[in-house]
């Protein structure tokens, strides 16, 4: 009876120093964004809580945003093989060597919004044509708004742009930015703000969703709004890391993941966008430039070559392009 006794109070001991549960399996998640910024409060986070609830307790993210595991908005897929961190969204436009495939992206005049755009994504990773993928579990593929080009002194028209230093995330990008006459400077969103105001560069090419989040829209004077492309981010979980999880973690982890999450985050990044178009529309120290509709065919055509140089600078690049086409037509067909 007295062995029978100690055995239980040694049990009991276990089972409060762990809590009455079984410990959770954690993930470090980390990007270069602050807390209170758009992506990470109203997407990442929900996410992460919706995960965690359904998992019933078998994950649980730590959570370092704001650079606080990496700085560098260009190293963190770095970090997250090198196990500094586990998890993060990413954008490949920085590491376009890795991810040569997603540059499809950024081709103007190709998608109508984020969300047609964020489908699209998705199918092109399910098929199996978007190369770089293989060390990480992919939660998610989704894109901003339609990048816009905005600059920090008032033009009265597109001509203006000839000459100008504007920031671009990766040689796509840049490649954008030529054609309308400007001068394409490489740096990650978080150098904007500062390079606009020191006069590193006088223009910033990227989403109108990204705008407030970054703190650009005080230094904006003025606006191009044209279908220029979007840019297209990823959220990874290291491979070793996703397959090492309890069963219910990794559950709850695929039961979040897919089109659906990828549909919906860039839905949310079309909105906000399209929101800070109409306030920039209404800003009375703002001009807005813009390319008449029956202007919108001949201006698109500008772009044609870089569409073509995308099909034949990698491997299968016509069956690449042509599911990319045909997965918009699915798409606004509704399916």
């Amino acid at each position: 009876m007295q062995i029978l006794l100690a055995v239980s109070a040694a049990a009991a001991a276990l089972l409060a120093f762990n809590g009455g549960a079984a410990q959770s399996a954690e993930i470090k998640v980390g990007t270069f964004a602050s807390a209170k910024s758009f992506t990470v409060r109203d997407m990442y986070i929900p996410w992460i809580a919706k995960v965690e609830k359904e998992s019933g307790g078998a994950v649980k993210f730590k959570q370092f945003w704001g650079g606080a595991l990496i700085r560098s908005p260009r190293k963190q897929y770095e970090g997250l093989l090198n196990g500094i961190q586990d998890a993060s969204p990413l954008l490949p436009s920085y590491t376009h060597k890795l991810f040569p495939d997603f540059s499809f992206n950024a081709l103007p005049f190709l998608f109508r919004d984020g969300e047609e755009a964020s489908s699209v994504g998705w199918k092109m990773y399910q098929a199996g044509h978007l190369r770089g993928l293989d060390k990480v579990f992919v939660a998610g593929i989704w894109t901003n708004d339609n990048g816009g080009m905005h600059f920090n002194k008032k033009l009265n028209a597109i001509s203006e742009i000839k000459g100008l230093k504007m920031r671009a995330a990766g040689p796509a990008e840049a490649a954008v930015i030529k054609v309308m006459g400007g001068v394409p400077v490489g740096m990650s969103i978080t150098q904007v703000a500062q390079s606009l105001h020191r006069g590193v560069i006088q223009g910033t090419f990227n989403g109108w969703s990204a705008l407030k989040s970054f703190r650009i829209t005080p230094l904006i004077t003025t606006h191009m709004d044209a279908p220029f492309g979007v840019r297209g981010f990823f959220f990874a979980i290291k491979k070793e890391k996703f397959d090492g999880l309890p069963a219910k973690a990794k559950s709850a982890i695929r039961a979040n993941s897919g089109l659906k999450t990828s549909r919906a985050w860039g839905r949310m990044n079309e909105n906000r966008g399209q929101k800070f178009r109409k306030e920039a529309d209404g800003d009375a120290k703002r001009n807005v430039l813009s390319v008449p509709g029956a202007q919108q065919a001949a201006f698109a055509k500008k772009f044609q070559f870089l569409h073509d140089e995308w099909v034949k600078s990698r491997p299968d690049g016509a069956k690449k392009y042509k599911a990319v086409k045909q997965f918009i037509t699915d798409y606004r067909k509704g399916s």
